[in-house]
């Protein structure tokens, strides 16, 4: 699909599309990674397989010819029609559109993405290319495959379909696929029965018997295949999904989750604390109240990493610092936002803040403001002047943006469109990321319309809308 198409198409699709699209590139993911799996784990131990398994690899699924077709038409290799630099799309006629198009060349490389090559790297093998030959040679080398593999007219043929495709280039690069070229050759002028009348097998004395034994598993066939007391398969599935709402899940909330209240806790609560959302924070609110029961009292000390944290003063400035926007970020005090977390630096006090801002016009931020935050501990005694304070920056929150190419001198311009590309929450950690000082991190959500402001180019989406602060604990 040409570049103006996809845009077209990735604007205008509907989440149900999003969602259609995910799961396909999720199944062919699934696939390719199954090909690499296959040859670990079957092929190259097939003399080790027991006779039932031997059965389903070489019988049931034919794992040699289901090589063939990867290799006669590779699935991580594509040739597609792109647009022409400079040429107009404006008309639509089809001898145009075929001399306003270049026609490419794509592999899949090793980070499962799509690269183009020229015409003269098409020989170079990839690895995922090398899989199903790698597969094959280990099936076609081993002993076990050729007792026990039947060969008949059909598979002959198409096993001999690959041997055009081993050739000097490809012998260069994987010189092992020699041995599948000779035995290739060695079947050639084997002679085999004829397809549907008995199968060839060296040293089986069943060579044109036509008849199979195979193991069946009870368990198996009575969870994915028989009848089920005259209902169809999917109204068995459609069952058995109603069954587990209705007799678990239903039953299980977010906050009396086991698994999700220690997820909450011992990973979210850490280092990571910032990947939460508005969801999580009632789990970590529930995880909070419990531990609070059995610990009322955290271990103080002189230093300040200890000292309760009075608020936070928030300020985002821009590149010449000029001030933006100003927060004061409060911890919530009735025990609900509090977490305390064994991380590999020692436990962490986590607490939820309450955001208020001070200055600033609208609420978009900034995407490269600079952020500066003021940490106040409290008083230790009434002797104190005044209260700590500890300095955390950053020099940029990276937000995700699109530049306009003209500045509006006089006005802003408001409801902009945001891309699709734009995440709905974005977390910045600012402070010691060696996990033994002060971390704070900030949380912006994506703001329904985007905003340029006067004398600005950089789209403004996103607006602060949580806030975590974490200290180490030292007794």
């Amino acid at each position: 699909m040409p570049a103006s198409q996809l845009s077209t198409y990735l604007q205008s699709r509907s989440r149900i599309d999003e969602i259609e699209d995910s799961m396909f590139d999720a199944q062919y993911q699934t696939a390719i990674a199954s090909v690499a799996l296959s040859r670990y784990l079957c092929c190259e131990n097939v003399n080790e397989l027991g006779p039932s398994l031997l059965s389903r690899v070489l019988e049931v699924h034919d794992f040699p010819l289901l090589l063939v077709p990867l290799i006669e038409e590779p699935p991580w290799t594509r040739r597609r029609s792109v647009e022409k630099r400079g040429v107009s799309t404006s008309t639509s006629s089809t001898s145009t559109n075929n001399n306003k198009n270049d026609m490419v060349w794509e592999k899949l490389d090793e980070q499962n993405e799509w690269k183009q090559v020229v015409s003269s790297e098409l020989l170079r093998v990839t690895q995922l290319e090398g899989q199903p030959w790698l597969a094959l040679y280990s099936l076609t080398t081993s002993k076990t495959f050729r007792e026990s593999y039947g060969l008949d007219e059909y598979r002959k043929s198409q096993l001999m379909k690959v041997r055009k495709y081993i050739h000097e280039s490809i012998l260069d690069q994987l010189p092992v696929l020699g041995e599948v070229a000779r035995y290739l050759d060695e079947l050639s002028i084997l002679g085999v029965p004829p397809a549907g009348q008995g199968v060839h097998r060296p040293s089986s004395n069943a060579s044109s018997s036509g008849l199979l034994l195979q193991r069946v598993d009870v368990l198996r066939e009575s969870i994915v295949g028989g009848k089920r007391s005259n209902m169809t398969n999917d109204q068995y599935w459609q069952k058995v999904a109603d069954t587990q709402w209705d007799e678990i899940f239903s039953r299980v909330t977010d906050a009396k989750d086991e698994a999700l209240r220690r997820i909450a806790s011992e990973v979210y609560g850490g280092e990571g604390g910032g990947m939460v959302d508005d969801v999580d924070d009632a789990i970590i609110c529930h995880v909070a109240a419990e531990k609070d029961k059995k610990k009322e009292e955290v271990p103080q000390s002189n230093e300040s990493s200890s000292k309760s944290i009075e608020k936070v003063v928030l300020t985002m400035s821009g590149g010449n610092d000029n001030s933006l926007a100003s927060y004061d970020l409060v911890p919530v005090r009735n025990g609900a936002g509090i977490t305390v977390t064994d991380t590999p630096h020692g436990p962490f006090q986590r607490l939820k803040l309450t955001l208020s801002q001070t200055s600033g016009d609208g609420e978009a931020v900034m995407p490269s403001a600079k952020v500066a935050a003021d940490v106040h501990f409290e008083k230790v005694s009434s002797e104190d002047k005044g209260s700590e304070v500890s300095t955390l920056s950053l020099d940029s929150l990276a937000l995700p943006t699109v530049e306009h190419t003209t500045s509006q001198n006089s006005y802003d311009e408001v409801g902009i469109e945001l891309p699709e590309t734009f995440s709905s929450k974005i977390w910045s950690q600012i402070g010691d990321k060696d996990g033994k000082g002060i971390v704070l991190q900030l949380g912006f959500k994506r703001l329904d319309r985007g905003v340029v402001p006067a004398g600005e180019t950089l789209l403004r989406g996103y607006c602060l809308s949580q806030a975590f602060v974490s200290q180490p604990l030292k007794g």
